[in-house]
C-alpha cells in the first residue's frame, strides 16, 4: 500500500487521486472534470500565481479557443462549491491582468491507497504517464465490459424482435404496468399521428383510441392500467400547424378525455408517471419563464398548481425528458445546456441533490431505468447518427449496444425487455429548380452519411455543408455537384449553419464547445483555413449571417434566456444588442433594413436599424404566423424571401398534410406558391440558400421517415 497526496484547505480535503473535494462527511461536487484540475493547478502552484495562459496550457493543453469563459466559469464554480463550507473564507484570489492564487496554504497530508504508483502530478501537457496508464486500463476494462468478452457478468443483448410494421410510422411505444399491452403513435403515410393500442405478444390487429385532426402521440400508461396519458399538438386554423399543445388524459374504457395540463407548442413534450400513479412529470415552461423545466402534476388535485422542480431563468438550461425510478425516490431526466449539448442527470427528489451522469452527448432522444434501478438505458443522436448506451449508476461506466437508428425507448414493466421505434434518420442537400415547368425536390448531395446546412457562395461557385462523413459532424465544402469535395474542419464535434461571407472569404458557422457549456461562434478563412473565435463569447449562438458589406456578423443569442439579434464588428471586437424583440434569425438586405423571424411573435418582421441607438425603426410583420411559421427555413434574394409554409389534413385544400415552398414579393407583397413536398421532409432547424446562376433553391431534406417497433432484452 502507497501513499497519494492530499492536501488540506482550511477544513477542506483535496484528493488528488480520487479527484474529491470534502468536509467531514460531505463531499463537494465540482460537476466538471476541468474544474478540478483548475483546483489541482492552484494548489500544485501555490503560493505563486496562475496566469489564464498557464491555466490554457496546463488544464486545457494549450487549446486557446478555450477563451476566458471556461475559465471564468471553473473559478466561479469552485469558488462557490469552497463557499458551501465557509462563506466567509475567501479561498481563491484574482489580481486583474495577472492571474489566480490560493488565498489559504494548501498543507501536505499521506493517504493511503490500494493502487501502487498513484500520485498524479500535473505537468505542461496536462497529463502525466501514470495518468495515460490509468485511462487505458479504464478504456481496456470499459471495452470487456460492454464490448464483448467472456466474463459472464457482461450484458447480454438478446437480438430485436419487430413487434410492427404498418403502412407509415409507428413510435413512442409504451407497456401497460401488467405487461400484456402495447400503446403506440402511429402516422399513417401523409397523415398526423394517432394512438393505438394492441396486445404486446402476438401479432393482433391494433385498436384505434384518437380520431381527432390533431397530431396525438406520447403515450404514457397510468399506474393502474386504467387509462394513458399523452401530448394533443395541433392547429387551430385552416391553414396552421401546430398551434396548440395539451396533455390530456385518456379513459380506455369510454374514450372520454380530459385536458390535465397545457405545453409547448414548438418543443417536444415528454411525460413519466410516478410508480405511486399521484404525479405526472411534465416538461413545459410558464409565463415569465424561457426555459423549459420538469414539472410535477398532483393527478388527484389536478386544480392545485404544478411544483416545478427545474430552476428559472437563472440558469442557462432547459430539462426536457424524464424517468422515475422503480420505487419513485429519483429522477433521470435529461438537460439540454445549448444547442448542440444535452446530458442526464439524476435527482434525489426527497434531498434535491442533482448529479450529472453523462458527458458529450448532443441529443438524448428517449432514457429508461433498467429493472434493478441500476443502469439506465438511453439513446442519443451524435453527429447525425443514433446510439443506444447503458450507464451504471455505481461506477458510471457507460458502454454502447448494437441497436441501430433506436429513439423512443421505454422498458416493460417487471422485466429487462425494451420497447422501442426505430427507422431511417438520413438528411441529404436537395434542390427546387425554380424555372422549371415541374418544380419538385430533387437530390443534390446524397450519400451514405448525413449531409445538411448547405450554403452557396457564387464568388466560388462552391457550397459550404456540415456531413458526418468524418464520424463527426465537421464543414466541408465541394462544387455545385459534389465534385472536388474538401474537408475545411476537424474540430471532433458537431458544427451547424455555415454561410459564405458576401465576399467569398470567409465562413461563418457555430460549433459545440468541448470545453465548457454552451457552443461557440467561429470563422474559418477559406485561403488559409484558420479558424478565429468571435469575441466577446456567449453562452448560445443561433444561425449567424453577414452584413452585405462583410462588416458585421449578426446572430440570435441566448445567455440562458430568450434569443437576442446582436451585430459583432469583427474588426473593433465590439458586440451590440438589436432592439429589444426576440429575434430567431436575422438577414440584413441593405440600407439598413433587416428582415427577421420571432419566436413568440412568430411570422416574418421588417425593421430598420438605427445606428445611433441600435434601436428599430418602422418595425412592422410583413407575414403572419399563419402564412409565415417558419424559424429559420427561409432566404432572401433580390427582392423575393423564399420560405416554407405547412398544412394540416385539409380536404379542401387537398395538401394531404404536405408543406409548400412559398416565394414573397418585397416590392408587390404577393405570395406565390412554388412547390409541394413531403410533410415532415424538410429539415426544419436547417436554411434555405439560392443559386442565382441556376435559379435553385436549396434545402435539407429528410429522407422520407418510416419507423417500426421493436424489442429486445438485457440479460447480465
Amino acid at each position: 500500500m502507497s501513499n497519494v497526496s492530499e492536501y488540506e484547505l482550511g477544513g477542506v480535503r483535496v484528493n488528488l487521486e480520487a479527484q474529491s473535494v470534502c468536509h467531514g462527511e460531505q463531499r463537494l461536487e465540482l460537476s466538471q472534470k476541468k474544474y478540478f484540475d483548475v483546483l489541482q493547478c492552484l494548489i500544485e502552484q501555490y503560493p505563486n500565481w496562475v496566469t489564464r495562459e498557464q491555466l490554457i496550457e496546463l488544464v486545457w493543453a494549450g487549446n486557446h479557443y478555450v477563451g476566458d469563459k471556461a475559465i471564468n466559469n471553473a473559478i466561479w464554480h469552485i469558488r462557490k462549491s469552497l463557499a458551501e463550507i465557509d462563506p466567509d473564507v475567501q479561498y481563491i484570489v484574482t489580481k486583474r491582468g495577472h492571474g489566480y492564487r490560493l488565498a489559504v496554504e494548501p498543507v501536505l497530508r499521506e493517504a493511503a491507497s490500494p493502487e501502487p504508483n498513484a500520485v498524479r502530478s500535473f505537468p505542461a501537457n496536462g497529463w502525466g504517464l501514470g495518468a495515460g496508464l490509468l485511462l487505458l486500463t479504464a478504456v481496456l476494462s470499459w471495452l470487456l465490459v460492454w464490448r464483448g468478452g467472456a466474463d459472464s457478468s457482461e450484458i447480454q443483448l438478446t437480438p430485436a424482435e419487430r413487434l410492427t410494421n404498418y403502412p407509415g410510422s409507428e413510435f413512442a411505444p409504451a407497456v401497460d404496468p401488467s405487461g400484456q399491452w402495447l400503446a403506440f403513435a402511429w402516422a399513417r403515410p401523409n397523415q398526423v399521428s394517432d394512438l393505438y393500442i394492441r396486445a404486446l405478444a402476438g401479432d393482433g390487429e391494433p385498436r384505434q383510441l384518437t380520431f381527432s385532426e390533431q397530431s396525438e402521440h406520447g403515450p404514457e400508461w397510468a399506474a393502474d392500467g386504467k387509462g394513458i396519458y399523452y401530448v394533443e399538438r395541433g392547429g387551430v386554423e385552416q391553414d396552421t400547424v401546430q398551434s396548440t399543445c395539451r396533455v390530456k388524459y385518456l379513459e380506455l374504457a369510454t374514450l372520454a378525455r380530459n385536458t390535465i395540463s397545457d405545453c409547448i407548442v414548438d418543443l417536444n413534450t415528454h411525460l413519466a408517471v410516478h410508480p405511486s400513479g399521484s404525479t405526472l412529470a411534465v416538461n413545459r415552461s410558464e409565463p415569465g419563464i424561457f426555459n423549459s423545466g420538469i414539472y410535477l402534476i398532483d393527478l388527484k388535485d389536478p386544480s392545485f398548481p404544478a411544483r416545478r422542480v427545474s430552476c428559472g431563468d437563472e440558469c442557462k438550461y432547459e430539462d426536457r425528458d424524464m424517468a422515475f425510478s422503480s420505487d419513485g425516490t429519483r429522477l433521470a431526466f435529461t438537460r439540454r445546456s445549448d444547442l448542440l449539448s444535452e446530458n442526464i442527470y439524476l435527482r434525489d427528489l426527497r434531498s434535491g441533490e442533482e448529479r450529472q451522469l453523462t458527458r458529450d452527448e448532443s441529443d438524448i432522444k428517449s432514457l429508461s431505468w433498467d429493472n434493478s434501478d441500476r443502469r439506465i438505458v438511453y439513446t442519443s443522436k451524435v453527429a447525425g447518427k443514433r446510439r443506444t448506451r447503458v450507464v451504471d449508476l455505481e461506477s458510471g461506466e457507460i458502454g454502447d449496444l448494437e441497436l441501430q437508428g433506436a429513439s423512443s425507448l421505454s422498458r416493460v414493466p417487471g422485466s429487462n425487455r425494451f420497447v422501442y421505434s426505430a427507422g431511417n434518420t438520413g438528411k441529404f442537400i436537395s434542390y427546387l429548380d425554380l424555372g422549371g415547368d415541374l418544380k419538385a425536390a430533387m437530390p443534390l448531395l446524397h450519400a451514405n452519411f448525413n449531409q445538411r446546412s448547405a450554403h452557396y457562395s457564387p464568388v466560388h461557385r462552391k457550397l459550404v455543408y456540415c456531413a458526418n462523413e468524418s464520424g463527426a459532424m465537421e464543414l466541408w465544402v465541394s462544387n455545385l455537384d459534389g465534385s472536388e469535395r474538401e474537408q475545411l474542419t476537424s474540430l471532433g464535434g458537431e458544427v451547424v449553419t455555415p454561410r459564405w461571407s458576401n465576399r467569398g472569404d470567409r465562413i461563418v458557422f457555430v460549433a459545440s464547445d468541448r470545453a465548457e457549456d454552451g457552443n461557440q461562434l467561429l470563422v474559418i478563412d477559406f485561403a488559409t483555413r484558420a479558424i478565429s473565435k468571435v469575441e466577446p463569447e456567449h453562452h448560445n449562438y443561433s444561425h449567424p449571417t453577414w452584413s452585405p458589406d462583410d462588416r458585421y456578423l449578426f446572430a440570435s443569442v441566448s445567455d440562458g434566456g430568450e434569443y437576442f439579434a446582436h451585430r459583432f464588428d469583427l474588426a473593433a471586437g465590439v458586440d451590440e444588442t438589436l432592439g429589444d424583440m426576440p429575434v430567431m434569425k436575422l438577414l440584413s438586405v441593405g440600407d439598413g433594413q433587416v428582415l427577421f423571424t420571432s419566436g413568440p411573435e412568430g411570422g416574418l418582421w421588417s425593421a430598420e436599424l438605427d445606428p445611433a441607438g441600435l434601436a428599430w425603426k418602422n418595425l412592422r410583420q410583413i407575414l403572419s404566423p399563419e402564412v409565415f411559421a417558419s424559424l429559420f427555413n427561409w432566404d432572401v434574394y433580390g427582392e423575393r424571401v423564399f420560405f416554407q409554409r405547412n398544412f394540416r389534413r385539409n380536404s379542401q385544400r387537398n395538401t394531404g398534410g404536405q408543406s409548400q415552398v412559398m416565394a414573397f414579393d418585397l416590392s408587390s407583397g404577393d405570395t406565390t406558391a412554388l412547390a409541394l413536398v413531403p410533410r415532415g421532409s424538410l429539415d426544419r432547424l436547417s436554411d434555405f440558400s439560392y443559386v442565382p446562376e441556376r435559379d435553385w433553391l436549396l434545402f435539407t431534406q429528410r429522407e422520407s421517415y418510416q419507423s417500426d417497433i421493436y424489442q429486445f432484452e438485457l440479460r447480465d
